[in-house]
């Protein structure tokens, strides 16, 4: 395959690509020939006067293009134009379907795109350039995530030069469209493709979920309005006129299904509400994030070796504006190593798509540089030299962020680190203030106010609550005669007997209640089924194999409360049913008496 670019700006510009164009396409064989068009400019006349030259020129030739805010060639921003690439494949077949008028239905083009993808022989890889919102391209995205795969699939959003104002854009043979999204497959067996992506933004601060979000908007993350993330840690006001401008400089780095991806502040609302450039929903976990030179470019010398060992023909770039914004002018140093792999081209986007090969989602990114690499045939094993990014040249203020970053790093990392310990402290303070340190189950405390919280929630709703009280028989027997050490053995078996018998997802519980004594929490069992489950305690007891005694029985007491019942009481008539149970006879049990004097 070969990759020629050109910088449309004027009409001798466009005559002279033409002419190139027509010459290699002579002396070459060719399979198919594929044109992507960058839009740095939004005169639509003279978009339209490139696509009918060319498709004039090359009436076979598949075409498509896009709105950019900066132009991407052989690795450096060039000055806004019309950026054309023009693809060769020897073997490879490269096809545009187009879908207008996408609006309202994602969900119905999300299906054919799917069926083109899934209709089309040895497709290895889809790109996709897609309207941003009002799209709810989610509801797309989802329909391709059942493909292949093994299909790869990429692709950027549109942006304007101008940030603020531009306009955003898909280009076909069909015309300019604001309300548009284009589908590339490229199939064939000799066609090869490695598509990765780089972030390098580091977390700052702590972690929060994602308590109410829709779509594109984040309400509220911890319960508390999304907006003061900024106004709460970094004194960022959003009714300051610069808020947006500001925030970007601290996307928000969200977790998915395993993989972060970065967001950026698109809008916010009155309510605090913000408005991201990606999807999120409830759940997500969220934390800020700042831009650490030292760790792009670690990634970007890892990205470009990859790339480098695939060997490539040709290169498409597609990085988020947000990059560009972030680099100022040494965003060229992240992006020329691939230009001395492969001749390279593309644009800054609104956000960047790629598909996840293990999970086959397409992940919607913001911030990432998107590297797509290409070739057709086997790798030959040619040298190619290294490469890496140039940091020579950051200096002044790119140097003193570089060492702002490594401060903020280390500072948030020890930070971190205190509040991991700070936190496994107090887990071992609240175990120590909940659970029995012999039998490991619920102490006193927790087990009563447990029992507590269950006997006010029967109240309120009328409800049935199921307590047992259970009692080893003839323990100072077992002290006595066998020592203190076989009795703390015999309480740690019994414990693990009435451990395995409660359904904590149910909110069953289980605690010691005192010395040999212990008490269990069944909601929502009736009296025969909390009979039928002290029962099974009971025959598990007498049948354990305890150390050093022959034989271990138990006495148990079962009540049931039904809506309101004085918590007092229900205690009094648990302990008076254990009681009756050891009087007359024990390893048997009581059912305590019906209440008396119920509230009404």
């Amino acid at each position: 395959m070969k990759q020629l670019l050109f910088e449309i700006y004027s009409q001798e510009a466009l005559g002279e690509a033409v002419r190139q164009i027509q010459e290699y396409n002579g002396g070459h064989t060719v399979k198919s020939l594929i044109f992507h068009m960058y839009c740095g400019v939004e005169d639509e006349a003279w978009i339209l006067q490139v696509r009918d030259s060319l498709m004039e020129a090359f009436p076979l030739a598949e075409l498509c293009g896009i709105s950019s805010h900066a132009e991407i060639i052989n690795g450096s921003l060039t000055d806004p134009v019309i950026l054309l690439s023009a693809m060769f494949f020897e073997k490879t077949e490269a096809r545009v379907y187009f879908f207008p008028d996408i609006l309202d239905q994602e969900e119905e083009f999300g299906r054919q795109a799917r069926q083109i993808i899934d209709d089309t022989p040895d497709i290895k890889a889809a790109e996709l350039l897609i309207q941003g919102a009002p799209v709810d391209n989610l509801t797309f995205l989802h329909s391709l995530d059942q493909c292949d795969p093994k299909v790869r699939i990429f692709g950027g959003y549109p942006i304007g030069h101008d940030l603020d104002h531009g306009r955003r854009f898909i280009v076909t043979e069909g015309g300019v469209f604001d309300n548009a999204l284009a589908l590339v497959t490229y199939a064939g067996r000799d066609f090869h493709i490695n598509v990765g992506f780089t972030a390098g933004w580091e977390s700052l601060g702590r972690t929060f979920t994602v308590t109410k979000a829709h779509k594109n908007t984040l309400y509220t993350v911890d319960d508390f309005p999304a907006a003061e993330l900024y106004s709460r840690y970094l004194d960022m006001s959003v009714k300051d006129e610069n808020f947006i401008n500001n925030t970007m400089e601290f996307p928000l780095a969200v977790e998915d299904e395993g993989m972060t991806m970065l967001r950026h502040v698109a809008a916010s609302r009155e309510e605090g509400a913000l408005d991201l450039a990606g999807y999120i929903h409830n759940g997500m976990k969220v934390t800020m994030s700042y831009g650490d030179p030292i760790s792009i470019v670690s990634e970007v010398d890892v990205r470009a070796e990859e790339v480098r060992q695939f060997e490539p023909e040709a290169i498409l770039i597609y990085t988020c504006t947000m990059r560009k914004i972030f680099w100022n002018y040494f965003i060229n140093n992240e992006m020329a190593p691939f230009q001395k792999l492969a001749t390279s081209c593309g644009f800054c986007t609104g956000g960047e798509l790629n598909r996840d090969p293990e999970t086959g989602h397409i992940m919607w990114h913001n911030i990432t540089m998107l590297t797509i690499a290409m070739r057709e045939g086997e790798k030959t094993g040619r040298v190619i030299p290294q490469v890496q990014v140039d940091t020579s040249k950051m200096h002044g203020q790119a140097s003193l962020v570089k060492r702002l970053t490594t401060l903020v790093k280390v500072t948030s990392s020890e930070l971190r680190q205190s509040l991991a310990d700070l936190t496994e402290a107090n887990d071992k303070l609240l175990y120590m203030a909940t659970v029995d340190e012999l039998t490991a189950l619920y102490n006193r405390r927790e087990i009563e106010r447990r029992i507590n919280a269950a006997l006010d929630k029967a109240a309120q709703d009328d409800s049935e609550v199921a307590l047992v009280m259970m009692d080893i028989d003839h323990f100072k027997r077992v002290n006595d005669t066998c020592g203190h050490e076989t009795g703390d053995k015999i309480l740690e078996g019994v414990a693990a007997v009435l451990n395995a018998t409660v359904r904590e997802y149910d909110g069953e519980a289980v605690g010691r209640w005192g010395g040999e004594e212990f008490f269990m929490l069944l909601p929502n069992n009736t009296l025969e089924q909390a009979v039928e489950r002290a029962e099974e305690i009971r025959q598990t007891v007498e049948l354990y194999p305890f150390p050093k005694i022959r034989k271990l029985t138990c006495s148990l007491g079962v009540a049931v409360v039904k809506g309101y019942e004085d918590k007092k009481a229900v205690y009094t008539r648990v302990d008076k049913a254990l009681y009756e149970a050891k009087e007359t006879g024990r390893n048997r049990i009581v059912v305590a008496e019906e209440r008396h004097n119920p509230k009404e």
